[in-house]
């Protein structure tokens, strides 16, 4: 029996992006992809009602594509006040920061 040795590439979700633009390229939601993707969808007017069902579909899509990470981290830095981007409507990324300022106040540490 030999044995065999596998090489794999790193996840792009794990690997940090160079540039805002790399994961973007690269995001299931942005053109070029081949996905055939309405930017709107990403874009729910409000946060109940039809808006709820359109934020679950583009939540969706989101949550197999390969940058989802990135496009979350930039979302929480850039303090992106409309949106569906990485995973998260507007009011959980605001949950994340407001989480994230609470942790930070209690430990003595810079809030992101």
């Amino acid at each position: 029996m030999t044995s065999r040795r596998v090489f794999r590439t790193p996840s792009p979700a794990l690997t940090p992006a160079t540039a805002e633009g790399d994961f973007r390229a690269r995001a299931l939601c942005g053109p070029g992809t081949g996905a055939d993707v309405d930017p709107e969808l990403f874009f729910p007017v409000g946060e109940n009602g039809p808006a709820v069902l359109q934020a679950d579909d583009a939540k969706a899509i989101c949550s197999v594509c390969p940058v989802i990470g990135a496009c979350l981290r930039g979302a929480l830095e850039r303090r992106e006040p409309d949106g569906i981007w990485g995973g998260t409507t507007p009011s959980e990324r605001r949950a994340m920061l407001r989480a994230a300022a609470r942790t930070a106040h209690r430990t003595g540490e810079a809030a992101a």
